[in-house]
């Protein structure tokens, strides 16, 4: 999800809310010198065997590219999610499950529950293909994006999505595509490096704040809003990024990790190093999911008039 910068006279919850939303939407290694890791303990990415022929340079631009195509158009998803960040000075814990339809339906269902201390709040997305509902708390107006209306929008693309590669970026809409659709877009990824994780094949991609546009992009408000956000507009705004993306036949693109990383300076200004920021953790990944028709339901409180549309950020 996108970054909201927060007034911090606010709830401190609905702070916390929406520092959590802006990662998902976020400790590990850092990425000083993003090189190919030697073999760890503990499910830890570990390189490519070095007996292997040499491989070609892959852009990971386009393996993210490919990931958010998969994430949109693949086959059904359902994953454990796990997040820890440090969010104004405190240590803030998201566990969750994420559930998804796939096959271009737009259909997914992410619910966590985020805890700091003794306080905890819950939070749900959900969308069925028509409608989708962010709710943060309970005392929170709902958030609501009319998915059919975007979709009508791109009506005469949807017939020929190889004439259009910006197609799978405008639906990316929620879920863990809104959270593919939106590295991509605010990250310039320079590196991708082949390797293993807990068994898995995988690709590790190394990414730092853009200064300028990818080549493909979606025209939507969001993106742009991905775009143009300056580094120093929030002090919780991460500088760089490493992705983990799956390389199997089973799990294609699938994103088992994200680390979030600040960069860090000495009282001069000078850059001497990284410190983490959140990480993302998708475990249990399959495609084995059971989809019923109330998956996807979520009503709103009948009584709310504060409902916050947000359409329009979607457009294209």
């Amino acid at each position: 999800m996108r970054l909201q910068v927060i007034n911090a006279s606010k709830n401190k919850w609905q702070t916390l809310g929406a520092f959590i939303l802006c990662f998902w939407t976020s400790t590990a290694a850092l990425i000083a010198q993003p090189n190919p890791v030697s073999s760890t303990p503990g499910g830890v990415l570990t390189s490519a065997s070095s007996s292997s022929a040499p491989r070609p340079m892959i852009d990971p631009n386009i393996l993210l590219l490919n990931a958010i195509q998969q994430a949109v158009w693949g086959p059904p998803i359902a994953c454990k999610v796990y997040q820890q960040s440090i969010a104004f000075q405190q240590q803030v814990i998201v566990s969750g499950e994420y559930k998804a339809a796939g096959g271009g339906t737009g259909q997914f269902r992410f619910t966590t529950r985020t805890s700091s201390g003794e306080t905890t709040l819950d939070t749900i997305q959900v969308s069925d293909g028509r409608l989708m509902v962010t709710q943060v708390g309970s005392k929170t107006p709902p958030r609501i994006v009319n998915v059919e209306r975007v979709r009508e929008s791109l009506a005469q693309k949807i017939h020929l999505p190889q004439d259009h590669p910006e197609l799978s970026i405008n639906l990316a809409i929620g879920g863990q595509p809104e959270l593919l659709r939106c590295l991509y877009q605010r990250y310039h990824w320079y590196r991708a490096v082949e390797g293993k994780i807990s068994g898995n094949d995988v690709w590790q991609l190394f990414g730092k704040l853009r200064t300028e546009p990818p080549k493909v992009s979606g025209n939507a408000k969001l993106d742009a809003q991905n775009l143009t956000m300056p580094i120093g507009e929030s002090e919780e705004m991460p500088s760089h990024v490493r992705l983990i993306l799956g390389r199997s036949q089973t799990l294609p693109y699938f994103p088992f990790l994200v680390d979030y990383f600040r960069l860090k300076r000495d009282p001069e200004g000078r850059a001497i190093g990284f410190e983490p920021v959140s990480k993302i953790e998708y475990s249990e990944p399959t495609n084995r999911v059971q989809i019923s028709e109330g998956d996807f339901v979520y009503r709103t409180d009948a009584t709310t008039d504060r409902i916050v549309w947000e359409t329009d950020l979607y457009l294209p």
